[in-house]
């Protein structure tokens, strides 16, 4: 027996209101035991008494177990409903008696446990209130015993006063986890709106998370163009196990890809035995992490990254979790969706507002160059080569010698291609020092260096779907060209400073007045860089081997500067014509422009006056034939800087200094005279 009389109907009322003001006030499931426990004990010896609740999530049975005085066990317990014995009790509503536990054969692990905490007798009943099956109520005894069918009805009529107090327990549990994530999404809803960088966002957003759902770490990353993730928040709730890493992570072999290919949740609930082959993912465990949650970022664009939530715990992932990190999910998915709109449209802003400025310097500085003019045979071969090649992105590298019009022919290839909409953007790479080219070209954020007071816009990311001019390659400092050959190759750059990885379309166009390959044998510059440059060559010839097309292009310059000056020059004598024809033209198509300028302002009547006593004295000493020869060309264009110095009596600047002479900016003439040495002499 277990203790227990022949009871009768008033005797079983009176307990059973015994147990209903014993489990008045409590407000927990183990206190709910402890006050069923008191009054089940009146008349039944048990050493263990406790309740199994079935979560239909997981379809297990969970164990809460009030071990008597002095005799320690386990509180709680999960076992799956086909492993215990209290799953039969619920899927049956029937009481169940095992005694002596040690000969149960169905239940094997619930047996192992029972005798190793030397249980001899388990007698189990439903716990159901009206048609919610919600587990079953039971104790158990060391002793061996053997309940009649009236102490087991009493035992089921306890248990079931018993369930209505603990449905009612349930029911305010599980509205008091509903009111908190109710809070919660609200609360991560005000972070979302507020105006919070995006770490500080999701560490605000995880602080918030972790009131309902525990966890150690949370990750946010974003999906690039190319498939690789980059971590853009992280938040540790306790120790913090790494530092946030820079770069991007593949997440092939990872959770994270499943939850990107499939958009759904994906739930690791041991890592170490989970089927995952990615290093990063054995790091992880590596640090202790249990288990984790991967939850793809999904909005009506697509899926834009993943929320990575970890555990270095073995905590079951229940499907409420699950089903509440999906709707965290979507808030932060159309946050960071808008955020990631604004922040494009914040920098098509900025690179708008830069290159209206830096267009508006080039049409101001750089557009008084006239046009391409010319009839003859070797001008004619250009053209050609720009039609054939323009249609293309291909690459183009133009040569020839300083003056001849390369940036002409340049910007020829770019209004005949089919990016003809976007912008032409030049790069002098011999007028910008060594330091600051780097910046020039890619741009810089801010705090990035001593000055960097904002951030700047490189012209990389200014010619994005137009053309990229780099004029005077063959000054660029050799640092600096592998990081060029890199945007070259993969059209993407990082700004300095920076961490995020900036892809463009970029068509490139690059000149030089200098032999490229004596160079490359010469180690001054890059072998792959030029051999990825020399991809569509142009030789521009130089003007006195299309001394044909003098004539024509002494009109048009006669005619542009009279025009512009308000001067009426009406003819061109043929004698200076001739004058202009016979001379080589070291300074080629520019210096023949700035000879006309000048001209057109001293001819005082309709007829021009040539103004530069060498050409009309004689023909100079013979130039220099080979645009390929860098030492003679050299030479010849430290003769001319000389020239135009001595002429301007030492003046570089200003309107009749030597750069006006020979159509230089006044910077360039500079960085030229500091080339050949001559910076020293005139100052």
């Amino acid at each position: 027996m277990i203790g227990a009389v022949e009871a009768s109907s008033t005797e079983i009322f009176e307990a059973v209101v015994a147990l209903s003001r014993s489990l008045a006030g409590r407000t927990d499931l183990r206190s709910l035991l402890s006050g069923v426990g008191e009054s089940l004990r009146r008349v039944v010896r048990f050493n263990h008494i406790g309740m199994s609740l079935y979560d239909p999530h997981e379809n297990t049975m969970q164990k809460h177990i009030l071990e008597a005085p002095g005799n320690p066990v386990i509180t709680s317990l999960q076992l799956p409903l086909g492993e215990d014995p209290a799953g039969w009790v619920w899927l049956n509503q029937q009481p169940l008696v095992i005694s002596p536990v040690q000969s149960e054969t169905r239940w094997p692990e619930a047996v192992r446990l029972g005798r190793e905490i030397g249980i001899g007798t388990t007698v189990l009943v439903p716990l159901t209130a009206g048609n919610n099956r919600l587990g079953a109520f039971g104790f158990s005894s060391v002793a061996p015993l053997d309940p009649s069918p009236a102490e087991l009805a009493f035992l089921e009529r306890l248990a079931s006063e018993f369930a209505v107090a603990v449905e009612a327990f349930l029911a305010r549990q599980e509205a008091v986890r509903e009111r908190d994530r109710l809070r919660t999404l609200f609360d991560i809803t005000n972070a979302l709106v507020s105006k919070l960088s995006p770490d500080e966002l999701f560490s605000a957003i995880s602080a918030q998370l972790s009131n309902v759902i525990r966890h150690d770490f949370s990750v946010l990353t974003l999906r690039d163009e190319a498939g690789r993730l980059e971590m853009v928040g992280l938040h540790f709730t306790g120790p913090q196990l790494f530092d946030k890493e820079q770069g991007h992570i593949d997440p092939h072999g990872m959770p994270s890809a499943e939850a990107l290919a499939t958009g759904k949740p994906v739930v690791v609930p041991d890592l170490e035995l989970a089927p995952y082959s990615s290093q990063e993912y054995r790091r992880f465990v590596e640090l202790g992490c249990k288990s984790a949650c991967s939850v793809p970022l999904v909005t009506s664009n697509g899926t834009l990254g993943t929320l990575e939530i970890a555990r270095t715990t073995g905590d079951v992932w229940t499907n409420e979790d699950v089903d509440f990190l999906l709707q965290v999910a979507r808030q932060i998915a159309i946050a960071v969706e808008n955020a990631l709109s604004y922040r494009q449209l914040r920098e098509m802003k900025e690179r708008l507002a830069t290159e209206k400025l830096y267009l508006e310097d080039e049409i101001r500085l750089d557009h008084n160059n006239g046009n391409m003019v010319g009839e003859g045979a070797a001008f004619q071969s250009v053209l050609k080569g720009v039609q054939i090649v323009a249609p293309t992105d291909a690459t183009v590298l133009i040569l020839g010698e300083t003056g001849t019009g390369k940036e002409l022919v340049a910007r020829a290839i770019h209004e005949l291609s089919g990016r003809s909409k976007g912008s032409f953007v030049k790069v002098n790479c011999a007028a910008i020092p060594g330091s600051l080219l780097e910046s020039e070209l890619f741009g810089h954020e801010k705090g990035s260096f001593t000055g960097a007071v904002a951030q700047k816009i490189g012209r990389f990311e200014l010619a994005d779907n137009g053309t990229l001019f780099l004029d005077e390659i063959g000054e660029m400092p050799l640092e600096l060209q592998p990081k060029l050959l890199r945007a070259i190759q993969d059209q993407e750059f990082e700004r300095l400073g920076g961490n995020r990885t900036i892809r463009t379309n970029v068509r490139f166009v690059a000149a030089t007045n200098r032999d490229l390959k004596a160079m490359v044998d010469d180690n001054r510059f890059r072998a792959d860089l030029y051999y990825r440059l020399h991809v569509f060559p142009l030789n521009v010839p130089p003007l006195r081997e299309r001394r044909e097309d003098i004539p024509l292009l002494t009109r048009y310059f006669v005619q542009k500067h009279a025009q512009r000056l308000d001067r009426k020059v009406e003819r061109i004598p043929t004698q200076s014509l001739e004058a202009l024809m016979n001379y080589d033209w070291p300074g080629n198509i520019r210096e023949l422009q700035n000879v006309i300028e000048r001209s057109v302002i001293l001819s005082n009547g309709p007829e021009l006056r040539v103004a530069m006593p060498e050409i009309l004295d004689g023909p100079s000493p013979a130039a220099p034939r080979s645009s390929q020869s860098s030492d003679i060309s050299d030479a010849a264009e430290r003769a001319r800087i000389l020239q135009a110095l001595k002429e301007a009596g030492g003046r570089v600047g200003g309107p009749t200094g030597a750069a006006a002479r020979l159509g230089l900016k006044r910077t360039t003439l500079q960085s030229r005279m500091q080339k050949y040495n001559i910076g020293r002499l005139y100052q």
